[in-house]
């Protein structure tokens, strides 16, 4: 698992611990590797889970185009549907919704 040095993890949810090394998991079977490219750091939207540490974003450019629609539906199977799973251009974003208030 790598990650940029700008990265924020504080806070960071316990949950998204097993989200991404469930996500470094299927991309080592892919031979990719797993980069996190934001925490809470950075803009996110108003309200984001981000700032609650309950999401993160994965760098998706490594992910041969051809894989990464297998890759998306890994993701949301391996995870559930406690977690939101978002392809966005250059990233993969999954927050967790369980447990919000």
């Amino acid at each position: 698992m790598r990650w940029k040095d700008t990265v924020d993890f504080e806070p960071l949810h316990p949950v998204m611990i097993f989200a991404t090394l469930r996500i470094e998991e299927i991309l080592r079977e892919m031979n990719v590797v797993c980069w996190i490219t934001s925490g809470a750091d950075g803009k996110h939207m108003k309200g984001s889970l981000h700032y609650e540490g309950r999401a993160l974003d994965y760098r998706t450019r490594d992910i041969p185009p051809n894989l990464l629609p297998d890759f998306v539906d890994e993701v949301k199977t391996a995870l559930g549907p406690k977690f939101d799973v978002i392809l966005e251009p250059d990233h993969l974003h999954v927050e967790w919704e369980g447990g919000r208030t």
